[in-house]
């Protein structure tokens, strides 16, 4: 029960006991007087007939006494007149009753009236000859104290009605304060950080608002140190301090975890940048201008990056940058190649640079080799690009391509071959908790056939780049989504599913609609299901947080994935307020030897856990690297050194 609705109760009881009191007491009161009047009136009565009837009653004349009596008795207002002699034999007896009197007859039983007989003597001299005996008529008593009953009970329902109404009402807004604060504090749950701003008269009230107000900013003060601090120690181990891009430790470590997870690199291209005569220029125009040659090259590479893929920028060394894009062709790397090459060429113009030989850029496609054979790739054609002129660009594109080169139209027949056949598979890895290794959940990926090795599939970092480029991505995730409820559907003790949905799904209207339909048709479903959505397209999209919400309310958990690999301020991902946080491999693997990233990973699992997210590591392929999340409060992770994904 509110407090409101204790304190109106509370009032309303003390206003009932003080009229039950107050009633009781006025009704004894009047109670008692009209028993004295009854008293008093028939007493009053007999003495006045005794005199009357004293001589008639001497000389034996009963017709008289009984005239006189009568008269007495008709007037209505006595219940017994009685006349006897001294024998007690009667004279006269006259009785009424009361059933005429307009009262209820539980009233009178509930509330009786004594009706105390008056007598008198009726003397001959100093000889007694009778007596008189008389009793009132209580009517009147009853009918008057029926009435004042009657009038208190209407008076003080009519009082406590206005009571009841003036006091609701103080008490709103008395309470209105701690409305807020009741706001303020679920507000405070959900990560977020209001100031009330109106001030209680009470005292009490105000104190309690204050309070509230210094909490919510001293809570957010402190998740904003914290994410602070958490900033600075990822600037300080994954990012150049000059071009703020990720540095060359970020680039190898996301090199290492793509290269060894086929689910997330099926493709892509290696590029890397050089600029020309940059230790001279250096010396010649001033570290100053140096620095800013390099954040400018750092702007325009950026600008030049593909929307909607998955891209990792990073500044490697002096006048070194690379360029590493997942699920792109050979076609689209050699336009992204002299893209690159004629942005940074432009700079000469630009800040007036002493040579027109700016650049060059050679890269290297991924088609299964190990990260030192690519990064030699990409080196060999960078030397390649050097000796074929200035601002010259040069990709080596590979014999030994783990997937067939195909066209977009080939990758579309196939996609659309699948998704009409039903011909593709569903894997699930196990998720388990730190540090006791309970299952938390399962992760679904999705399979492929390859129509050119039979009895081999397709991963779906091979396919999934191809059909966001042709426009079936939303379409995949349509169907995994429906096999996965449906199994979700026939298995009620199954472990939760967490299932990846690509960026543009998340940018498809008609997606949203689609399964949020479906969501709310089977909630039992959707309290089982995590749809997991990665950083570097969420970050891009419009809306997402009113998205996570609507998710949010029917029963779905959401999961931010491959955290890391871009540089979201943690002051997006509070906002988004995320069920997981799922960090990619690139900081998971070297963990156990990389004393920075451990650091940067605690830091943000104390944050997380105070916004009420859990943190879950990709990529655990070692006991040791398990040994260090469980030491840095990680909740759980998934690799294959805890388990491999499998179908069922």
């Amino acid at each position: 029960m509110s407090l409101s609705k204790q304190l109106i109760a509370l009032v309303v009881g003390l206003v009932l006991v003080l009229f039950v009191g107050t009633f009781f007491i006025n009704l004894q009161n009047t109670r008692g007087y009209l028993n004295a009047q009854l008293r008093s009136h028939a007493q009053d009565a007999a003495t006045a007939l005794g005199l009357s009837a004293t001589t008639h009653m001497a000389g034996g004349d009963k017709a008289m006494v009984r005239s006189m009596a009568d008269v007495v008795f008709d007037s209505g207002d006595y219940l017994q007149v009685r006349i006897e002699d001294m024998s007690g034999k009667p004279w006269v007896d006259r009785h009424a009753d009361l059933r005429n009197v307009a009262v209820p007859r539980w009233f009178m039983e509930q509330v009786p009236l004594e009706t105390p007989e008056g007598v008198a003597t009726i003397m001959d001299g100093w000889r007694q000859v009778g007596m008189v005996k008389i009793r009132s008529h209580p009517g009147y008593a009853y009918e008057q104290l029926w009435r004042s009953a009657r009038e208190s009970l209407l008076w003080f329902l009519g009082s406590a009605l206005v009571v009841s109404l003036l006091g609701a009402l103080a008490l709103r807004m008395m309470l209105r304060p701690l409305k807020a604060v009741e706001a303020q504090a679920e507000a405070i749950c959900n990560r977020e950080f209001p100031v009330v701003t109106g001030r209680p008269f009470t005292t009490e009230f105000r104190r309690v608002v204050e309070a509230m107000n210094r909490l919510a900013s001293k809570v957010q003060r402190m998740l904003d140190e914290s994410a602070s601090l958490a900033e600075k120690l990822r600037q300080q181990a994954f990012t150049d301090p000059v071009t703020g891009l990720a540095n060359k430790r970020h680039l190898l470590d996301a090199l290492e975890h793509r290269v060894n997870d086929p689910d997330h690199l099926g493709s892509g291209v290696l590029l890397l940048i050089q600029l020309n005569e940059f230790k001279a220029y250096n010396q010649q125009a001033g570290y100053a201008a140096g620095d800013r040659l390099l954040q400018r090259c750092a702007e325009v590479l950026g600008e030049a990056l593909p929307a909607h893929r998955r891209c990792l920028l990073a500044h490697t060394a002096g006048a070194d940058f690379a360029l590493l894009v997942e699920g792109i062709d050979v076609a689209g790397s050699q336009t992204l190649a002299e893209h690159c090459a004629t942005a940074v060429a432009g700079l000469y113009s630009e800040l007036s640079l002493p040579s027109a030989d700016v650049v060059h850029v050679g890269g290297a496609m991924f088609h299964g080799q190990g990260v030192s054979e690519w990064l030699a790739e990409a080196d060999m054609a960078l030397r390649s690009a050097q000796r074929a002129g200035a601002n010259q660009w040069q990709l080596q594109a590979g014999e030994e391509s783990g997937t067939p080169t195909r066209s977009a139209s080939d990758w579309r027949a196939l996609l659309e071959q699948a998704l009409g056949e039903g011909a593709w598979e569903l894997v699930r890895q196990p998720v388990f908790r730190c540090p006791d290794r309970q299952l938390m959940h399962e992760e679904v990926f999705l399979r492929l056939p390859d129509p050119d090795r039979p009895g081999e599939m397709l991963s779906a970092g091979q396919f999934l780049p191809m059909a966001e480029s042709v426009g079936l991505a939303s379409q995949l995730d349509r169907a995994v989504l429906t096999r996965v409820m449906e199994q979700l559907a026939g298995d009620a003790d199954g472990p939760r599913q967490a299932v990846n949905l690509s960026p543009a799904s998340l940018r498809d209207p008609a997606f949203d609609s689609w399964l949020q339909e479906r969501l709310a048709q089977q909630p039992e479903v959707a309290g089982r299901l995590i749809l997991e959505f990665p950083e570097y397209g969420a970050m891009q999209a419009e809306g997402l947080a009113d998205l996570v919400a609507s998710f949010e309310r029917l029963g779905v958990e959401v999961a931010l994935d491959h955290f890391g690999l871009g540089f979201s301020s943690l002051a997006q991902i509070r906002l988004l307020k995320v069920h997981y946080l799922k960090l990619d491999g690139g900081l998971v693997r070297s963990l156990a030897s990389d004393q920075d990233g451990r650091f940067f990973v605690q830091a943000l699992s104390k944050i997380a856990h105070g916004l009420e997210m859990s943190v879950v590591a990709d990529s655990v392929e070692t006991a040791d690297v398990w040994t260090v999340l469980e030491e840095l409060g990680v909740d759980g992770g998934r690799g294959y050194w805890l388990g491999r994904p499998e179908a069922r």
